[in-house]
């Protein structure tokens, strides 16, 4: 074999079945093996263009016993009296010809393992630019990204599949994002001013990202360091959770509160840009006309809102001084229907039908009950700028009120990258349950919002993380432009989808018996989705696993 190849053959091309430029099979030797996602090489003498080298990756193993015609010569065979022959074989699945002469195997050509430099080709590892080592292979070896493809370079975006609680999609999600922090040499110019926004949605499991985990083991620590990375947690994070209800900015966090900061929206802020349509952000709206009463009175406050002097926070709507979200439902309520006698084109919504507008004011009504206390005149955003990572815990407030937060700092985030209209620095968003956020049907604010970063977001710098358990549920757009793709294990149904037609037919079903920890990785620059595996979180992911300074693994390199 020629140079560049390490000699461990494990077999050769079979020939009494046609190889082709896609796929071909491979006899093992008697004292080899080949296990599913095996890199493998063989090369090819081609006439008039010399050698070809086929890289590719186990898809299949079989064996049997040549010489056998029924079931029952097993007992004879292993009797002696029936001659036979055990034959195992391997089906690889072409990933890169080099030089790029797409043509078949020769039958016979001996097969060998690939390391060291022949793996990199087959990873297509020497043209990635920028690598960023993300688990580890079948091999042991470590995986990487092509960060071309998720910073806005070439491509953006990373869409996370699988089941809940097993598929491990947040624990991946933090995984990349502690790879991405601790190589900025990797990430080049975009790891300046760095800022990755997490929205926590289950309990409060990402209140501990800043504390080392007491249950990481020196094999698991040893495998962080083989990715280049310290095992330690994230050391630049703020955490913000919604205010208690009650006068005080108190965090209404349980298990943490030391460091936690409260955020909220004043009714100025509310007011002046146009938060009113997160209030109205499911698919039923559009189709029960509110949205369009909503965009009328939306429009009728901020023409009508004016500061009050003295009280930053509040807002005048027409002399009448509104200080929190029940003020406001007050002045709405005094506008949307017109007194007796007098003319409805006078209201701030014009002639809409009766039921319209009650339908309106008891979404409103409903609205001040769970979300009051996110509006207050002492309102503090959430500040996205004093560390690396920024984490919103969500998980307390209700499925309405998680709409409302997520719509109104995704637009803000998004508003504020394309008034600048620059890359840099990068905006990193992590979101879980995308399905809630942007469904597959229907219409809303969010969905809007999300649209817009999936489709402009790459080319702003804003950058988007989504999982969900099933991407079948959610909107086209958001799948279509994510470049790189992560699936845990899934359902057995949901693994047919047309959404996972980038996997396998092996994959998808070994997909169904994914154990935590194992994912398939799919990335533009190759051409088929690799399984690999990522290693235990050094940061807690849970209070009673938050260790303190004095962790044995905290500040090993």
């Amino acid at each position: 074999m020629t140079a560049g190849i390490e000699e461990d053959r494990v077999g050769r091309v079979i020939g009494t079945e046609p190889a082709t430029s896609t796929e071909f099979r491979v006899i093992l030797e008697a004292d080899s093996y080949l296990q599913l996602d095996d890199l493998v090489v063989v090369a090819t003498q081609i006439p008039k263009a010399g050698e070809v080298r086929i890289y590719g990756v186990v898809t299949e193993i079989a064996s049997k016993h040549e010489g056998a015609r029924f079931e029952s010569d097993m007992e004879l065979i292993k009797e002696g009296s029936l001659p036979a022959e055990l034959a195992r074989s391997a089906t690889v699945q072409t990933m890169r010809v080099d030089p790029e002469i797409w043509v078949a195997p020769d039958s016979g050509e001996p097969v060998f393992r690939v390391t060291g430099e022949a793996r990199d080709k087959a990873l297509y590892a020497d043209e990635m630019t920028r690598r960023l080592p993300v688990g580890f292979a079948r091999d042991g070896q470590p995986l990487w990204v092509d960060l071309d493809f998720f910073d806005g370079r070439k491509g953006g975006h990373i869409s996370i599949s699988g089941v809940s609680g097993v598929a491990t999609k947040t624990s991946f999600a933090l995984s990349f994002l502690r790879s991405l922090t601790a190589h900025p040499e990797v990430l080049g110019e975009g790891a300046s001013n760095l800022r990755v926004l997490v929205f926590n949605v289950k309990q409060e499991d990402l209140l501990w990202l800043d504390r080392p985990n007491t249950g990481l083991q020196e094999d698991d620590a040893e495998k962080w360091r083989a990715l280049g990375i310290a095992p330690e947690p994230f050391d630049s994070v703020s955490f913000w959770g919604p205010p208690r209800e009650g006068g005080e900015l108190i965090a209404d966090t349980d298990s943490r509160t030391k460091g936690v900061s409260s955020f909220s929206w004043t009714p100025r802020e509310f007011v002046e840009r146009g938060l009113l349509r997160f209030l109205f952000t499911e698919t039923g709206d559009y189709r029960n006309q509110l949205t369009f009463v909503e965009e009328r009175v939306r429009s009728q406050l901020i023409r009508n809102a004016e500061p009050v002097a003295g009280d930053e926070g509040a807002v005048s709507i027409e002399g009448q001084v509104v200080r929190s979200l029940s003020d406001l439902i007050g002045v709405i309520g005094e506008h949307l229907d017109p007194e007796d006698g007098s003319d409805p084109d006078s209201t701030w919504t014009g002639r809409v039908a009766g039921g319209t507008a009650s339908a309106f004011m008891r979404r409103l009504y409903a609205a001040e009950s769970r979300m009051r206390r996110l509006i207050r005149p002492d309102g503090k955003r959430v500040d996205r700028t004093a560390e690396a990572v920024t984490v919103v815990d969500l998980h307390k407030l209700h499925d309405f009120a998680q709409r409302f937060v997520v719509g109104a700092i995704l637009d803000e985030v998004y508003a504020e990258k394309e008034a600048t209209g620059q890359r840099l620095p990068l905006q990193v968003v992590l979101l879980d349950e995308l399905n809630k956020y942007a469904p597959r049907e229907g219409h809303s604010p969010i969905k809007e919002t999300l649209i817009d970063i999936a489709q402009r977001g790459r080319s702003l710098g804003i950058i988007l993380i989504g999982a969900q358990q099933t991407a079948s549920r959610v909107t086209p757009e958001l799948n279509e432009n994510a470049s790189i793709r992560v699936t845990g294990r899934l359902d057995a149904a949901e693994a047919e989808r047309a959404e996972y037609g980038w996997m396998l037919a092996s994959t998808r079903a070994r997909a169904r018996l994914f154990k935590p920890g194992t994912m398939v990785l799919f990335q533009p620059g190759i051409p088929a989705p690799l399984v690999f595996t990522f290693p235990f979180p050094p940061w807690a992911t849970r209070p009673e696993e938050a260790g303190g300074e004095g962790d044995p693994f905290k500040g090993l390199a």
